[in-house]
């Protein structure tokens, strides 16, 4: 009896760390990035604490993309940005200091969050390396088809309620269409928002991926930022909403190049001034 009741515990003791061991590391049922693998992929923190509080993405050695809502009601000098590295880290040497944000005028969070994009302009150049390159951006106006596959990467909660991840994470989501998204969610949803999920949920965004990137699979094209979602996280049959990235191509050229006249910027296959840099060998 005694060696049963043993056996019983060992059985125990190994499904418990069996399913703590599957818990451990998800965006919300995400795995860990690849080195290397999101480049242009930064986080955005709390300046006095470096604590992570959104994602966001380098649209060149200047310029940072991310949502409204994380930054509306933040000064430039309240925020930094961490970048060049997959894991956060408070005491990291790769971090710039925010010059200026840009809020797009139309934000409205009491609409749905619409228009919920704005860009932040670094106080100095970041150097571009293997591990720190521009996104690519969409055509203006691209439209992403319902049923594509895409990926989000972050470090947000692997849950509600649960934890900033320390490696960045990613996930593959399907894009729904915007019929499909607006009977989901029962409500109407705006043109320039895009949704991304499963239809069985279990997967995709939660709280601290905000202003991060949904990306076409496969690809380094940035279709959404993420914006916001029904709680519990990833919760069916709600996808996460996303600011659809396509319709503001020109709110984002014409920003960048009013205060920065020779940044250049990555957008669909043509190039807008210059090439990144080719960094393979």
């Amino acid at each position: 009896m005694a060696a049963l009741a043993r056996l019983a515990l060992l059985y125990m003791a190994t499904w418990f760390l069996a399913g703590a061991s599957a818990e451990d590391g998800k965006i919300v049922n995400g795995t860990a990035a690849g080195p290397g693998e999101f480049p242009f992929v930064v986080s955005l923190r709390r300046a006095k604490s470096g604590r992570h509080s959104c994602g966001a993405t380098l649209l060149n050695p200047y310029w940072v993309l991310t949502a409204a809502h994380c930054v509306h009601s933040s000064s430039p000098e309240q925020i930094d940005v961490q970048y060049g590295s997959q894991m956060l880290a408070r005491n990291s040497s790769q971090v710039a200091r925010v010059a200026a944000i840009f809020v797009h005028p139309g934000y409205k969070p009491e609409d749905k969050y619409v228009n919920d994009i704005a860009l932040l302009q670094l106080a100095q150049s970041v150097a571009l390396s293997k591990v720190v390159q521009p996104v690519r951006l969409p055509e203006p106006r691209q439209v992403t088809p319902g049923n594509a596959s895409a990926v989000l990467a972050g470090w947000g909660l692997n849950a509600t309620g649960g934890v900033v991840q320390q490696h960045l994470q990613k996930v593959k989501l399907q894009v729904f269409s915007d019929t499909e998204c607006s009977e989901r969610h029962q409500t109407q949803l705006h043109d320039s928002q895009i949704c991304a999920g499963l239809p069985e949920g279990g997967k995709g965004q939660c709280s601290g991926d905000s202003g991060g990137p949904l990306l076409l699979y496969g690809s380094d094209t940035q279709v959404g930022i993420v914006s916001w979602s029904i709680k519990p996280c990833a919760r069916p049959p709600f996808p996460g909403v996303f600011t659809e990235v396509s319709a503001y191509v020109d709110w984002i050229v014409e920003t960048v190049n009013s205060c920065s006249p020779s940044t250049t910027l990555w957008v669909g296959q043509l190039i807008v001034g210059r090439s990144p840099p080719n960094l393979n060998s």
